[in-house]
């Protein structure tokens, strides 16, 4: 009986002490990659955008489907890792209102659709050639920046300065430059806002969510921003120091963008998954004395499905 009571004080005791540790422990996120590695994603990306002015309803539905690739060629001294981006293949599909559909498989189809020309011509060449910190600071970029952000978001997520605990936010600001009926530009202020929610067993899960900064009640530059109203998850292994998955979800609605009684409405999600390991490791890197991580966490959710109302 005795026995019996100091074994439940105890768990009461110490339980309570290994929960605050937990919340206290501080983690330095950080990239980290091997000269010659190979690193792939798996992007799916599904749209549907509905659109009605003056009575009229249009629908347009879109779904594309990706491998993302970055072939390191260099780590100096500080960390800072140069690669290339690159899109290895796409099969991609999409469909106006009572038009017929239009799809695209670059692995397969011998024939480009007129829709799909532009992109078919970006598959399989680097696209850009760029250097990051470890933070996630881009150091140098040869390419085009739109190139880079195929799919959705920027190239890399940028990581605190410091170590952070469960709880912790940090701030990426950006701009963008949407345009007026009289042609004029007109730049908004907006800012990504990460929280690190937890880390379980050496995998990060980052909240991300994309706030405007500069005042807008126009819904004419409503309705340019919607795509950009990132809200979602990421996960990122801390020990091997990479993304590991992503998934962003929209579900946006705005009125009045093109005259009182138009609606636009913007439904999509964005899913990004790390692919098991295909790298090839110099030999500089292989003889280095600190060896690449291994990356042996991979998302394995069921294929994405838009959500519909």
């Amino acid at each position: 009986m005795k026995n019996t009571l100091l074994a439940g004080l105890l768990a009461v005791f110490f339980v309570p002490l290994s929960l605050a540790e937990e919340e206290a422990a501080t983690y330095l996120l950080r990239y980290q990659f091997a000269k010659g590695e190979q690193v792939e994603w798996k992007v799916v990306h599904l749209g549907t955008t509905e659109t009605k002015i003056q009575g009229n309803t249009q629908t347009s539905k879109s779904r594309s489907v990706s491998t993302k690739a970055w072939q390191v060629s260099d780590v100096d001294a500080k960390g800072n890792f140069t690669f290339s981006h690159s899109v290895t293949n796409v099969n991609m599909w999409q469909q106006l209102s009572d038009r017929p559909e239009v799809r695209y498989n670059s692995e397969t189809d011998t024939e480009i659709p007129a829709e799909y020309q532009q992109v078919a011509k970006t598959v399989g060449i680097p696209l850009a050639t760029v250097t990051i910190s470890p933070k996630g600071d881009i150091v140098a970029r040869e390419g085009s920046e739109a190139n880079e952000s195929f799919g959705v978001g920027g190239i890399v997520m940028l990581l605190p300065e410091k170590p952070v605990k469960a709880g912790s936010r940090w701030y990426e600001p950006s701009e963008l430059h949407t345009r007026l009926p009289d042609g004029r530009v007109k730049k908004i202020k907006i800012r990504k806002n990460y929280q690190l929610e937890k880390v379980q067993t050496g995998v990060a899960t980052i909240s991300v969510k994309t706030e405007v900064l500069t005042p807008v009640d126009d819904p004419r530059i409503e309705s340019q921003l919607v795509q950009q109203l990132t809200d979602g998850t990421i996960k990122f292994d801390v020990d091997a120091g990479r993304v590991i998955s992503k998934e962003m979800n929209w579900d946006e609605t705005v009125v009045g963008f093109n005259g009182a009684d138009s609606m636009m409405k913007y439904l999509a999600r964005f899913t990004e998954e790390l692919l098991p390991a295909q790298r090839t490791v110099s030999k500089a890197a292989a003889e280095s004395t600190t060896a690449p991580a291994e990356t042996t966490r991979v998302s394995r959710d069921d294929k994405p499905a838009l959500r519909r109302e």
